[in-house]
């Protein structure tokens, strides 16, 4: 039997990694990371996607889940992206097609996965969660990635967009609500919240939106909790950093509206999506 590899592909970079025979990490010096130009051709995109999962030395019967973006037809492999800034060049083509020609596997041999459910499933599978559990996942970047899991696989809750204040979650849920703020307030564009923090102009400002982000946060939850049963809650990307500074004020705010979930903070970083993306072969395996 081949490799089973993980791939996570963002807007900017690719990932990919052997995962261990007992699918709860990757293989010790085995992840090969590279940049990509998202905005750059068909034939550039795929061709460095290729390359990068190619470096870790494949045979004919390797197996590859892919953690991807949406919007994506999953089941078929076909790129959606029109309206996101990135990938576009890939608009209607069938991925899972181009890759086995470019790596010479068979195409039922590659599976894709929303990237957001992938992060979840992956944490779900090497965190030591119970399967039955009722989880939901969420990621804070650039914007905001958001998935739900009750049974085998985790699925994407399109948590960015739900309604929320006078906007939708992603306003108030990720580092943009940060960089919006830092522009208005202090001038400062294109800064993160590790400077905002480490500057005497901006730290003790920047703490108090912390506690804002804090009540948003708590506020989401408590909005899901009303909807859907939700046992534990993943919480990963680089928000999480600063989490000592808003963490217990959302753990503080539910336990003050009775709401008892387990809130962890992701153990995997970015290797989550690869194991779970990879984690779909198992599932289908059981199926068989």
């Amino acid at each position: 039997m081949g490799y089973l590899i993980g791939v996570d592909i963002g807007g900017s970079h690719i990932s990919a990694g052997i995962i261990t025979a007992d699918g709860k990490d990757i293989a010790p010096g085995s992840e090969v990371r590279m940049p990509v130009n998202s905005l750059g051709s068909k034939e550039e995109i795929l061709d460095l996607w290729a390359d990068c999962i190619k470096a870790l030395g494949l045979s004919s019967d390797s197996r590859l889940g892919i953690a991807m973006p949406a919007p994506f037809d999953y089941e078929n492999g076909i790129s959606l992206m029109v309206e996101q800034g990135k990938y576009l060049a890939l608009y209607q083509v069938n991925v899972k097609s181009e890759l086995s020609d470019r790596l010479g596997i068979p195409d039922k041999n590659i599976f894709f996965l929303n990237d957001a459910a992938a992060f979840l499933q992956g944490e779900a599978v090497a965190g030591g969660w119970d399967k039955q559990q009722h989880l939901m996942g969420l990621t804070f970047g650039t914007g905001l990635g958001g998935a739900f899991k009750s049974g085998a696989l985790a699925e994407d809750g399109a948590v960015w967009s739900i309604p929320f204040k006078e906007g939708i979650a992603e306003d108030y849920l990720s580092t943009a609500f940060f960089k919006n703020w830092a522009k208005e307030r202090f001038g400062k564009t294109e800064t993160g919240l590790k400077p905002l923090l480490d500057s005497s102009e901006t730290r003790e400002a920047t703490l108090e939106m912390l506690a804002v982000f804090g009540r948003n946060l708590a506020e989401l939850i408590h909005m899901q909790t009303k909807i859907r049963k939700i046992e534990g809650i993943v919480l990963g990307g680089n928000i999480m950093k600063a989490a000592d500074h808003f963490l217990p004020l959302v753990n503080k705010l539910l336990e003050e509206r009775n709401i008892q979930v387990e809130i962890r903070i992701s153990r995997l970083g970015e290797k989550a999506a690869m194991i779970g993306a990879a984690s779909i072969h198992h599932e289908q395996g059981k199926k068989k």
